[in-house]
């Protein structure tokens, strides 16, 4: 479907379906997100273009804003995607390192997300409310928790 999409390890992230219908990965290697409509079969390729390698891996999370959350592997920033107005955001502050966050997050009865560290050292905390980022608990030293 759609234009043919060159490289490797384009898109590594599991698919979100929201509530328009549509299905939103969050790129890795490619440069910007990309949108399936299973009802038209159409492909579109949403937001600015994104720089870096594995930028996102883990599956993103639907908050009860409608939005799309998905937080950073190589990227340095939580990647959010708003499937009503068709636009793409970084939130919160950069983060350093690689391989940060490689599970999915958990949507949690307060309607926050949050997600545990593979080589980050703090939990990440997302608040869709107010899109604040936190990292939470004490840090913990090592790699691939």
């Amino acid at each position: 479907l759609g234009t043919r999409i060159e490289g490797e390890c384009q898109y590594q992230s599991d698919g979100v379906r929201a509530s328009d219908g549509k299905v939103y990965f969050a790129p890795s290697c490619a440069s910007r997100v990309l949108s399936i409509d299973p009802e038209t079969g159409s492909v579109e390729l949403l937001g600015p273009c994104l720089q870096g390698a594995f930028k996102y891996k883990a599956s993103g999370t639907l908050a009860s804003n409608g939005k799309i959350y998905f937080v950073p592997y190589g990227a340095s920033q939580v990647l959010s995607i708003d499937p009503e107005n068709k636009t793409v955001e970084l939130l919160g502050p950069e983060l350093n390192g690689s391989f940060k966050y490689s599970a999915k997050g958990v949507l949690a009865p307060n309607g926050d997300i949050y997600f545990a560290p593979c080589c980050a050292s703090q939990v990440l905390r997302i608040d869709p409310g107010t899109q604040a980022i936190e990292l939470l608990g004490p840090e913990q030293r090592g790699n691939f928790k």
